[in-house]
This record gives structure tokens, sequence and C-alpha cells, in this order.
């Protein structure tokens, strides 16, 4: 019995029953609201920090998981409900329907499918399993989670749409072909997992990843205000007279080669924008009911960033849709409701992988395109992870750093190949977590295993999947647009903290940019006549042909390729004395060099002999000179006369 009550020790750590449920954190600080307008200290002092291996308490642990897999999970949701919608809607001119089932019901089963992948391969990247013999492992082994990546999201629907529209497969045809390219191509993360980190960041610096995650965001915030509007699909047929319109129809030459021909369409009246499977109200796009709705779940987004407790601003976006949809399940339009349960009742009470299945295929123009998405995300891995590292007070540049690194990207290829075997989309090491460790104090792996544990929960749940179906699109899109919103903020980030703005970056930003709007804008630009499809033309060049009108007529793949070659072939800036800085640590003024002739130049020598030489010691390696990032120590009577010389930031020179 002595035995056995020791193996309970030491498993417990002999701790009280109260602090295994609760532990020791300040949950007060976790839930209490702040009002920030009314109060005369800076704010409530964050409690103590929780390592990689602190223990929590099971309550607090199940709490904290709870609210990364909130931070998360409308992020999860959103790119499988914008794919699965391609499966609704109906051909031109033969009305018949582009999905060969329920589009609704494909649409549930996406999404649940999504959230118990997630749900798994989080509890590997938390875990960090290390390879044997090697030093190598599986995962990061910190609070780290996996979600649905946004950055195959145009792609998807740039694929899918082709190949329903133009090869005529049905849209369960056209998924499966798309995951079993994802297949091929999620080795890549894998493959650079074996790589050393430098040399990636090297080939792929930040203005590469930082052109590409923005021009992301930018595709897909028009799929946000759809939403919000009403709809995808009213949004592209708005109200209009029926009428006969020019319109393009798929059609074969007499080797099989297909082509979009042009043909005139019988164009009843424009749609309107509303599911009869879960709302009785059908508007016009863009009408105000819909976007008040869509409004209430932005704002409400707002209200919470102010007012909210800690646990409320790290679950804005989920408990701001929730709001909304509340709303719009206690309203209605002229006795008519905006949300129906028809789904909920029909749903199964649980659920799991490969209960809808999808033919897997293989499309070879998409593989570029996949190969761009796959390295931009590896390199987010990269910095994701670091970060992540940096809010768990870890050690990054040490060998234990790089190693768990690397696991996340391991992870990263492994979830990719997994996750389409499983008919998800890929997925990628998430950033919204680093916000939720940082604002809790929290970077213990009981609250990643406890996020594991809700995302496969919710998954599994099918109740939980067919609720989330019955969501108005312009509830989500006012969600969804916020989230695209920060994607495009991702990468504006990536760009101004990775590299200088000099005239060389913003040359390429330029480049890169011009023809990724454009493309943006006008993808017509790239689709109607630079590469025709012509009779002769073999499958081959067919194949090839199309892979590249993809890459050039996807904006983000364009701006990418643009950025990447013009990185590589323009050389870099000289360092110029103009822009060193002298920062001075008694004030807070900006020094520049270029602009004091007046200071005498011997001031800007080290006083301290002793210290002058160790500095030409310590030194001696490197023949360069100084970075432009780099402050130059200054004597303190040099300090003063800058001072006098230069106004304090904000103020103009007299």
């Amino acid at each position: 019995m002595e035995d056995v009550r020791g193996k309970v020790d030491d498993i417990t750590g002999k701790r009280s029953v109260k602090e295994l449920l609760v532990g020791t954190y300040d949950m007060a600080y976790l839930c209490k609201p702040v009002f920030p307008y009314f109060r005369k200290s800076k704010g409530v002092a964050p409690p103590a920090f929780f390592g990689k291996d602190a223990f929590l308490g099971l309550i607090v642990a199940l709490v904290m998981g709870l609210q990364h897999a909130l931070a998360m999970v409308g992020g999860l949701i959103t790119p499988p409900l914008l794919i699965s919608n391609l499966g609704f809607g109906t051909r031109p001119g033969s009305g018949i329907p582009y999905s060969s089932g329920n589009p609704a019901e494909t649409q549930r089963y996406l999404v649940q499918a999504s959230l118990i992948v997630c749900g798994i391969m989080t509890f590997f990247q938390v875990l960090g399993v290390r390879i044997w013999k090697t030093n190598y492992q599986f995962g990061a082994g910190i609070l780290s989670c996996m979600g649905v990546s946004f950055t195959t999201v145009p792609i998807a629907t740039s694929v899918i749409g082709q190949l329903m529209k133009e090869q005529g497969h049905t849209f369960e045809e056209a998924y499966g072909m798309f995951l079993g390219t994802i297949a091929m191509c999620a080795i890549i993360p894998a493959l650079l997992s074996f790589f050393p980190i430098r040399v990636i960041k090297k080939i792929f610096p930040p203005i590469v990843c930082g052109i590409t995650i923005m021009m992301i965001g930018v595709h897909l915030i028009g799929a946000g205000f759809k939403n919000w509007g009403g709809g995808a699909f009213c949004a592209d047929n708005w109200q209009h007279p029926p009428a006969a319109k020019a319109c393009y129809l798929p059609a074969k030459y007499a080797n099989g080669t297909s082509y979009m021909q042009a043909s005139q369409c019988w164009v009843g009246p424009g749609v309107k924008c509303g599911d009869a499977t879960k709302t009785e109200v059908f508007l016009p796009f863009g009408s105000q009911q819909y976007i008040g709705l869509g409004l209430l779940v932005f704002v409400t987004i707002i209200f919470l960033e102010i007012f909210g407790s800690p646990f409320m601003r790290n679950a804005s976006v989920i408990l701001a849709l929730l709001f909304g949809y509340l709303i719009a399940t206690v309203t209605n339009y002229h006795g008519k409701k905006y949300v129906i349960t028809t789904k909920i009742d029909q749903a199964p009470g649980i659920t799991f992988l490969w209960t809808t299945t999808f033919p897997l295929g293989f499309y070879g123009p998409a593989v570029i395109p996949l190969m761009i998405v796959f390295i931009i995300t590896s390199i987010e891995t990269v910095g994701d992870t670091a970060a992540t590292l940096e809010a768990s007070r870890m050690l990054v540049n040490t060998e234990d750093g790089t190693r768990r690194i690397k696991g996340a990207l391991l992870n990263d290829g492994i979830s990719g190949i997994f996750s389409a075997l499983a008919t998800s989309l890929p997925l990628t090491t998430f950033a919204q977590n680093n916000g939720v460790i940082s604002l809790t104090n929290v970077a213990a792996r009981q609250a990643g295993f406890a996020a594991a544990f809700w995302l496969f929960l919710l998954g599994i749940l099918g109740k939980v999947g067919a609720w989330i179906t019955t969501i108005p699109e312009c509830v989500l899109g006012g969600m969804t647009t916020f989230l695209f919103a920060n994607v495009i903020a991702s990468g504006i980030k990536i760009i101004i903290n990775g590299d200088p703005l000099t005239r060389r970056s913003r040359f390429i930003l330029a480049c890169s940019l011009a023809l990724a709007f454009g493309v943006e804008l006008v993808p017509q630009w790239a689709t109607l006549n630079l590469w025709p499809v012509t009779p002769g033309m073999s499958p081959g060049l067919r194949g090839l042909r199309d892979a590249i009108i993809l890459v050039i007529s996807t904006s983000f793949t364009l701006g990418a390729v643009v950025a990447l070659i013009l990185n590589l072939i323009i050389p870099s800036d000289e360092p110029s004395p103009a822009s060193m800085i002298v920062r001075s640590s008694s004030s807070n003024k900006i020094l520049p060099v270029g602009d004091l002739p007046e200071v005498d130049a011997k001031k800007l020598s080290y006083e301290d002999s002793t210290h002058q030489s160790g500095s030409r010691n310590s030194d001696s390696t490197s023949s360069s000179g100084p970075s432009p990032q780099t402050s130059r120590p200054v004597s303190p009577s040099a300090t003063r006369d800058v001072e006098a010389a230069v106004p304090p930031i904000g103020e103009e020179r007299a």
C-alpha cells in the first residue's frame, strides 16, 4: 500500500486536491474585464509566469486550452467553409449542380474534419517526440498549435473552380484531385526541416515572405466582403433583368483538349442571397440587414479588444461570432427567421474522419503554386515557432531552439500529408497562440494538450459542425474580414521587421506589388489571351500552359516569384554613413550623423583609452564598418553637442 501511495505522490508531486484541480493561477486576472478610460493605474499586474513544464491544475489547464482553441477556431472553420461554398450552385446554361451529392452535408463534414485533424496534429506538435538516435524531433515540444492554412485557399478556389467549370468535374472529383496534389507537395516542409535555418532564410528573406502573405490577405478580403454582403454566389450573380448574356462553356477539340468556348447563355433574374437549408430570409446582395449584422460582429471585436478581460480578448473573434449569431437567431425579417435549425436536427451526434470520402487524383498545373505556398508557410513556421520560444522565455539561437524549430517544420510536412489523406486542407503552425501566451503568462504544455482535446471534441460532435454551417453568411463575413485583414497586417509586419526599407527593398516591393495588385484587380489580364488554348496543343503542353497561367493569374504567387527573382539579381546596397544614427541614452532623440557637420569629430571618439583598445580588439575580425542598424557609442560631451543641434522626436528644427 505504501508503494502505491508513493507512486501516486510521484505523479501528483504531493499536491493537495485543490491544487490538482485549480492550481495556483490567478483566475481573477484572466476573467476580470477592464475599463481603460476610468482608471488611474496602468493596469493589473499579470500573474506569475508558468513555463513549458509547469503544473497548471486540471481545471486551469482546460480553461487555458479552451481559450487557445477559441482563439483559433474562427480561423480553422473559415477555409473549409470557403472551399465547400464552391460546391453550391449550378453550371451555366445547363442547370446541372456542381456537386454530385449534398453540398450542405459536404460542408458540415469538411468543417469537422478540419477540427479533428487540427486536434490530432496539435497534440503531436505540443508533445515533441525525439527521433531515435538522431538530433531531430517530430513536433516543437512547446505550446504551439496547428491550424488550417489560409495560404492554400486562393489556390484551392482557383484550381477547383477551373476543374469544375472548364473540365466538367464535379466538386467531389475536383476536391479529391486537389487533395492528392497537396499530399505530394506537402513533403517540402519535411525536406526543409533538414536544411540549416540560415540557408532557408537567405533564399527566402522577409521581403519575399511578407509580400506573399500580404497579397494572400488582400485576395481573401474579397471573399470576406462577399460573405458580409450576403454570400459569394449572390455577389457574383446580383440582380439583373432576364436576358441573353455572353458566357463561356466547356468544350473539347477533336484531340480531346478542353477549352472554354464563347457562347450565349440565357440568364434569368439575378439570384437573391440565402440558402433554403438554413434561412427563411432571401434579400438582394448588400441589403441593409446583411451589412448591419456583419457590422455588429466587427464592432463587437473592437469592443472586446478595448473592454474585455484577457480571456475575452483572446477569444474575441469567436465570442463576436457567437454574439452575432445570437442576434440573428432572435430577430426576424417580416416574420421570417434568419436562422433555422434543420441542419442541426438532421446532423449525427458523433462523427469522425472518412465518413465522407473524395476520389484522390493529381492535377499537375497546381504543383508549382503549391510548392510556393508550402515554402512560404515553412518560412512562416520558422518565425512563428521562434516567436513561441521567445514568448515561452526559452532561448532561440541554441541547439535546443533550432531542434524545436526544425521539429515544427517536420510536423508541418507530416501534417500536410496526413490532412490531405484525411480529406482536410493542409495545416501549418498558428501564430494566434503567441498572443495568448503573452497575455496570460502561461506557456505550459498542459494548456496545449487541453487545446488539442477541445479541438478534437468539437470536431467529433456532429451537432457542432452542423451549427457552424448554419451561421449566416453576413455574420461570418464580419468575422472573416477581420481575420483576413490580420493576414495583411502580418505580411506588413514581416516586411518592416525583417528588412529596413532601403532603396533596394523599396524597389523590390514596388515591382512585386505592381504586378500582384494588378492581377488581383484585373485577373483576366493573364487568363484570356496571354496564352490561348489551340486545337493542336498536346496534353503535356496544355499542362505546362495551365501551370504558368495559374502562377501568373494568382496575385500572391506572381508577387512571390517576382520578389524572389529581384532579390537574387539586384545587388545589395552599400551602407550609407548618413543613414547611421547615434541614439542618446539621456533623452528621446535620434541623432543622424550626416546632419551634424558642426560637431567636433574628436568628440565622437572614445575618451577611455582602455575601452577603445578593448573595442578594437573585439572588432578585429570585422573590417566592413558599422551596420546601418547599429548604434555608435559616443562620449558624453559629444552627446551634449549633438543634442543641442538636433530637436527631440516630433519637434521641428528652429
